[in-house]
């Protein structure tokens, strides 16, 4: 030995240390963890003596591609094999688990991938086992192989001498030519999850009687990703900090360099409250710790996907039990993060987990990481307020579809009352409609419901028999009506509604002989010369009768055009009356168009006096209009977009649109 290399007797007597990942290794297939359905597959074609020439285990990294390849190469040379359990005693077992065989090679296909190379392989392949009753070549990373190389390989994989087994894995297999997979048996090896890495990890801490945390091992698993190699290298990092003594959640949280953990909590929290100082300092301290704002803006936007999940499951203790299983989140994360999100829509976490993830890969593409990180999460406190599609809808149905908490009710209640810094036009525009409130007054005060009454139920008489004069005498304005006058007003609308022809004219006088008031004087409305009232038989007599007192039963006639419950409406509301006559109304209460020729001749005196059913009927309809959009106005989520500075105008739906 040269001077200075001596070998203490302490380093000559203290045994090899290995790793948790090379200790732990598994030796049999019992041993696998998590991919019981490749297992049966081995198993199946051991048992049944069907072995393919060539197998390709593919799957993401340290779920036991190469361990399972080694395991199969055990198992068909073991001396009591081809058998499911090789006895790891016998000279074969032993060398190939210690990767000593001379019939296993084992080939890394990332520093063998020319052509050169595999024409040795192909050499090797010709000649028999030395000892052992199959020769076996495993070639890891296989998808490194360059495609002459592939080529050179197609005609030995497809057609190998009967004492070769060709065992390929990759993790890529999509970087596999075709050619080369249509000739293998294709196992996958899924990502083992979570809860199965966990129990693994504990029970080989049980075996080394090392005390150890759930929640630790919890979190070691979730940031191992499915691969238990990365779990157990992580479980090293973690011991090592414990003295290989214990694994504590602290030990876990400090060896696991889970950096940022707390800013991206603080990023999460500051965006749901809307605090943009709190995002601000966030940033800042980011940004002097000299993280990667990638990986803190995917972070973020983990949580905002686990708050996605837990609000989707909801209250249901079995939904959010699998929740729980599906994110791998510690008790206190769960809680945390169901706090902090039970007030925010569905709608504005997705659009917020959505843009932190776009902003994770733009923030790669540009010099100031630092600015576009903090417009980012200005933009995502904006979205916070997003409400969802059937929030919307429920405010137009009139009741919301998500039932909004306490606590949210009363601050979006808060934030309505604030006033807005700038006011919409269209609300400025509705401030200056004038209300239907005073439309109802002014028609109240010139209209006495006593004549108004008895007007009304001349027009349902009338209506009977020619509705078109019906709705006519509905819009023209009258004055006064009592048993010996009706006066209809000198103004522009009766110039039109107030000229009846000679059949119109007939019904007109009918309907007023058939109520007994054919006496009554006529001033104000056009009347063709020759016009007289008819009289009324017996019938006629019984149905004025009727509309005159709707307390006295009609025995001669059958109704028609109103019944006894539309005639006491008549009798008690007047505006019932106007409302009754519209439902049959082809016209809707539109007024006459102005004649374009004419708009620039001085208009007609309108009379002051008087007042129509049609303008009555139309004020109550307003008046009905006014009270549905306060009343959908007053609504939480109405007050709330408004608060925003939104513009929220109420339409009526047209009838097409209407429900059936």
């Amino acid at each position: 030995m040269f001077e200075g290399f001596e070998q203490s007797s302490e380093q000559q007597t203290r045994p090899e240390y290995q790793v948790l990942a090379r200790r732990t290794r598994p030796q049999s297939f019992s041993q696998l963890v998590g991919q019981d359905s490749a297992v049966k597959a081995i198993e199946g074609m051991i048992s049944s003596g069907k072995v393919p020439h060539a197998f390709l285990f593919t799957g993401t990294r340290g779920t036991g591609k190469t361990s399972s390849a080694r395991i199969l190469a055990k198992s068909l040379c073991c001396e009591r094999g081809p058998t499911l359990h090789p006895c790891q005693t016998c000279t074969h077992c032993v060398q190939i688990t210690a990767c000593a065989h001379e019939d296993v090679y084992e080939i890394d296909g990332a520093s063998h991938t020319g052509v050169d190379n595999i024409r040795e392989l192909r050499e090797s392949a010709r000649f028999f086992p030395q000892s052992s009753r199959y020769k076996i070549f495993i070639i890891d990373e296989v998808h490194m192989l360059s495609m002459g190389a592939f080529n050179a390989l197609l005609k030995t994989l497809e057609e190998p001498p009967p004492q070769v087994v060709f065992i390929l894995a990759t993790t890529e297999l999509h970087k596999v030519p075709v050619t080369v997979r249509s000739r293998c048996m294709i196992l996958s090896f899924r990502k083992i999850d979570p809860p199965s890495i966990a129990q693994h990890l504990g029970s080989l801490l049980e075996k080394d009687e090392i005390a150890f945390s759930a929640e630790a091992l919890q979190l070691v698993a979730r940031e191992a990703k499915g691969s238990l190699r990365d779990a157990l290298s992580l479980l090293e990092q973690v011991l090592a900090l414990g003295q290989h003594k214990s694994v504590s959640l602290e030990a876990a949280r400090a060896a696991l360099s889970v950096m940022g953990e707390g800013l991206c909590q603080d990023l999460f929290v500051g965006i749901l409250r809307k605090d943009a100082q709190q995002c601000l300092e966030a940033i800042s301290e980011i940004d002097a710790s000299s993280l990667d704002y990638s990986h803190i803006l995917e972070l973020t936007a983990t949580l905002f996907r686990s708050a996605i999940v837990l609000k989707q499951a909801g209250a249901d203790a079995t939904k959010r039990s699998r929740a729980n299983e599906l994110l791998s989140l510690l008790p206190s994360e769960v809680e945390f993060i169901s706090r902090e999100s039970g007030e925010t829509s569905l709608a504005a976490l997705v659009e917020i987990y959505r843009t932190l993830m776009q902003a994770a890969r733009d923030v790669l593409r540009t010099n100031a990481q630092k600015a576009w990180t903090e417009v980012t999460l200005m933009d995502c406190i904006g979205r916070a307020e997003w409400l969802s599609a059937d929030e919307l809808l429920g405010m137009v149905a009139g009741t919301s579809a998500t039932q909004l908490a306490p606590e949210r009710q009363q601050k979006t209640h808060l934030a309505s009352t604030s006033p807005s810094p700038q006011q919409s036009p269209v609300a400025a525009a509705q401030k200056s409609i004038p209300t239907t409130q005073d439309a109802v007054s002014q028609v109240s005060k010139s209209a006495d419901a006593g004549w108004l009454d008895l007007f009304s139920r001349l027009v349902m008489l009338i209506q009977r028999d020619n509705l078109q004069l019906a709705v006519k005498l509905k819009h023209a304005k009258v004055e006064s009506f009592t048993p010996d006058r009706l006066v209809f007003s000198d103004c522009a609308e009766n110039k039109l509604f107030a000229q009846l022809s000679a059949s119109e004219a007939e019904i007109f006088l009918a309907a007023l002989s058939e109520m007994g008031l054919e006496n009554c004087r006529l001033d104000g409305i056009a009347l063709p010369s020759g016009a007289t009232k008819p009289n009324k038989d017996k019938a006629a007599q019984a149905a004025a009768a009727q509309l005159l007192n709707p307390q006295t039963p009609n025995t001669t006639a059958a109704p028609s055009h109103g019944t006894a419950s539309t005639n006491a409406r008549l009798a008690n509301n007047p505006l019932e009356a106007v409302k009754s006559l519209v439902r049959d109304d082809p016209f809707g209460g539109r007024t006459p168009k102005s004649d374009p020729k004419k708009k620039d001749e001085p208009a007609s005196p309108r009379g002051e006096s008087g007042v129509s059913l049609a303008a009555i009927e139309q004020a109550e309809q307003s008046r009905r209009w006014k009270s549905r959009q306060e009343e959908i106005k007053s609504r939480p989520i109405v007050r709330k977009l408004e608060s925003l500075g939104a513009d929220v105008e109420v339409l009526p739906l047209r009838q097409k649109d209407r429900q059936p």
